[in-house]
């Protein structure tokens, strides 16, 4: 096997650009071209006047930044997942994962809807937050029992959490490298997404739950395509077999698109799922050129904080400091200034202490350990 100071490298450094993506879509883009919806999210009235002009300059044909940075995250976690199953039994896999996503999301979800709480209060508006939709939140499981979301991106931790679960219950097929088992799942879900109304009807399983399990399993098909990088990498698969196996799932993928939400709300997405790809696979053949880059690796390393906290904060922040008289581009500019902080924050106070902790309740003893290097662990993250 190669040195995973390659791979740790290579993947944690496309976290970093997926991250920069993401926060260009939603400060850029929905705070201007989703004025009522921010408004509403952040408890502030409208905001008035042209967008900024600079938004323009980011704009690309046919690029969508937000599906772009979220089809990259979706594939990086499954390149690096099975690196943690191959370490751990199912069980104390998810574990492990489970104490890697929920402190961080509900203590940054709390720190959220505190500002949000003072936004409303500068604006002089009423602030409320149902005991039943803040508990499905936090347990990501918004979409399936038909609660709005409290962030308006929580929806990728949730398919995140599925993924988790059906790798756990595909340990076998994923250790050896299986596909069969994996393109069995994507096939059935293809069957479902076509048949969904039988499918509620047969099972008498709500309409609502059915559409958002359709989209959730249609990402982690997606996510299984990072899968088999990791199994090229580790030399299960040829380079011929790689391109077998990624063809199959991305066909399956994309046949799922038009039965879910994602035609009419944004027709673009699996373009964009494409290009990342794109990307992902090119980075994944030259990771041997990537090197450390400080401002790069930072936001990396840091990278679930900041997608935790940068939504909504981000909005109200903007908000708040145009108010005060500040131009766009100087209110994004102390805005990232503040949600870095705050991400930094957020994971040295709690995303790496229960990291370290899910890693410490399974950790093997001298004689059990494998030659894992501290990158192999550092990469599972």
């Amino acid at each position: 096997m190669q040195q995973a100071s390659d791979r740790a490298l290579f993947a944690n450094q496309l976290r970093g650009l997926a991250i920069v993506a993401v926060i260009i879509v939603h400060w850029c883009g929905i705070y201007w071209f989703a004025r009522d919806t921010v408004a509403s999210y952040i408890h502030a009235p409208v905001v008035e006047g042209p967008s900024s002009s600079m938004i323009y300059f980011l704009t690309i044909p046919t690029f969508n930044y937000g599906p772009f940075g979220v089809s990259v995250f979706f594939l990086i976690s499954g390149f690096v997942i099975p690196f943690s199953l191959n370490r751990l039994a199912p069980k104390q896999f998810l574990v492990a994962r489970f104490l890697r996503i929920y402190p961080t999301y509900i203590v940054g979800s709390l720190v959220m809807l505190a500002l949000v709480y003072l936004s409303s209060r500068y604006w002089g508006q009423a602030f409320s937050m149902p005991m039943d939709r803040l508990l499905a939140n936090l347990m990501l499981i918004q979409g399936n029992v038909a609660q709005p979301t409290i962030d308006l991106v929580n929806w990728t931790l949730s398919v995140e959490i599925k993924f988790y679960i059906i790798a756990a219950l595909m340990y076998g097929a994923i250790k050896t490298g299986n596909a069969y088992p994996i393109f069995l799942f994507a096939a059935a879900v293809l069957g479902i997404s076509e048949t969904s109304a039988t499918v509620a009807s047969i099972t008498h399983l709500s309409q609502g739950l059915i559409e958002s399990l359709k989209t959730e399993l249609m990402c982690v098909i997606f996510m299984f395509i990072g899968t088999g990088f990791y199994h090229h990498y580790t030399g299960t698969y040829s380079t011929r077999q790689l391109a077998s196996y990624t063809a199959i799932l991305m066909i399956l993928f994309l046949l799922c698109g038009p039965h879910t939400g994602w035609r009419e709300q944004i027709p673009t997405v699996p373009q964009n799922y494409l290009y990342g790809f794109i990307v992902f696979t090119v980075s994944y053949l030259l990771r041997g050129y990537f090197r450390p880059f400080a401002p790069l690796d930072f936001i990396a390393n840091i990278s679930y904080s900041i997608y935790v906290l940068h939504s909504i904060i981000g909005y109200a922040s903007i908000r708040f400091l145009m108010d005060q008289g500040l131009s766009f581009p100087v209110s994004g500019l102390l805005t990232l200034i503040f949600v870095l902080a705050l991400s930094y924050a957020l994971h040295r106070l709690v995303e790496v202490p229960t990291m370290h902790l899910g890693k410490r309740l399974f950790h093997k003893k001298p004689a059990q350990a494998t030659s894992q290097s501290a990158a192999d662990v550092e990469i599972a993250k």
